[in-house]
């Protein structure tokens, strides 16, 4: 969470948070991966409003083309962590 907070606060979504691109090192490290669908939000902006991501860790602003926010972030966190309880 540590990842996305920092990109959150730079006004930056990933767009693309899901178990493939979460990337565990050797060291135990945790490291967030593939920033091709990331989106910088303009200064004054707080919402994106094109389509992108996975659709299965996609959040339903994002599938049904409202605006979203850096919380679309954390609800494909979320579905990843259900994937780990799975």
């Amino acid at each position: 969470l540590q990842g996305l907070d920092f990109l959150h606060t730079n006004h930056v979504i990933h767009r693309d948070v899901k178990s493939q691109n979460i990337l565990l090192r050797t060291d135990g490290s945790v490291k967030l991966a593939d920033f091709g669908l990331f989106a910088q939000l303009p200064s004054g902006q707080s919402r994106q409003s094109s389509v992108a991501g996975t659709s299965g860790w996609m959040a339903p602003e994002v599938v049904t083309g409202q605006p979203y926010g850096p919380k679309a972030d954390i609800w494909a966190f979320g579905i990843v962590g259900i994937e780990m309880v799975e």
